[in-house]
């Protein structure tokens, strides 16, 4: 005996037993995952792709084929292209500027080329950094001095994934790369250009197939040794150099 059902609602609690088929004694065929299994009946259904389940009595059963279920892996480790963004928070130390901490917003694309190595590009925008002593440039004629600035910079990097063949969910990686800056004292129209490297480690974190949640820690040092002063460029003596601790939080969409 053969029954169609919406709902229905037992005393005796879910097995959650995953079936993929239940062969019936006069060659019916049923497909789908077993929500209820005693020894009078069974409860089988196959949502979302069938809306109806099926109460199948043990007395018309031939054969039950239990088989363990294996949902689809939520991302997978493979080559392919990237898109990703990056929320930075900065603690910055110098003996020339000291500038205080700072966050800064860093958006960029990659390639994963293997799945042990990615390169990546993109660039950082800090909107807001404030000197704590001021800063003074003179050509011998003018002096200006700098207190608020923001910054961008380029970056190019590349990671190593050295577990990329263990079946861990979060993936760790290492990061290293270089940069070019560009430190601009607000309302001058003056420039500090700069460059630098930085190196780190951080982690990956599947959310979807294609969507993934990054932290990482990375250390930054920048140099600036050349200024356009009033429309004119010259080198700085003594060179400015900039030290970034950056703690990131990020997403990635990885196709």
């Amino acid at each position: 005996m053969k029954f169609a059902v919406c709902s229905l609602q037992f005393a005796i609690p879910f097995s959650f037993l995953h079936a993929d088929q239940v062969l019936m004694k006069d060659g019916t065929l049923y497909k789908g995952k077993i929500m209820i299994d005693t020894d009078k009946a069974i409860l089988i259904g196959n949502p979302p792709f069938d809306p109806n389940s099926y109460l199948l009595e043990s007395r018309d059963i031939e054969k039950i084929i239990y088989e363990e279920y294996h949902p689809n892996p939520p991302a997978e480790r493979k080559r392919g292209l990237l898109f990703e963004t990056r929320l930075d928070g900065n603690v910055v130390s110098s003996k020339e500027l000291s500038l205080s901490p700072n966050a800064g917003l860093y958006g960029g694309f990659g390639f994963r080329v293997h799945p042990a190595v990615e390169l990546n590009g993109g660039v950082e925008w800090n909107p807001s950094l404030s000197a704590s002593d001021g800063f003074s440039v003179s050509d011998g004629s003018t002096t200006r001095r700098y207190e608020n600035f923001y910054m961008y910079r380029g970056v190019v990097s590349g990671r190593i994934y050295p577990f990329y063949k263990e079946k861990w969910k979060a993936e760790p990686y290492f990061v290293a790369g270089y940069s070019w800056s560009r430190l601009i004292p607000k309302g001058s129209g003056d420039t500090l250009k700069g460059s630098g490297w930085l190196v780190g480690f951080g982690g990956l974190y599947p959310l979807t197939t294609h969507f993934f949640l990054e932290a990482r820690l990375a250390y930054e040092s920048q140099s600036f040794d050349t200024i356009n002063f009033l429309g004119r460029e010259g080198s700085i003596q003594p060179e400015v150099g900039e030290h970034f601790v950056s703690l990131g939080l990020g997403l990635s969409y990885r196709l």
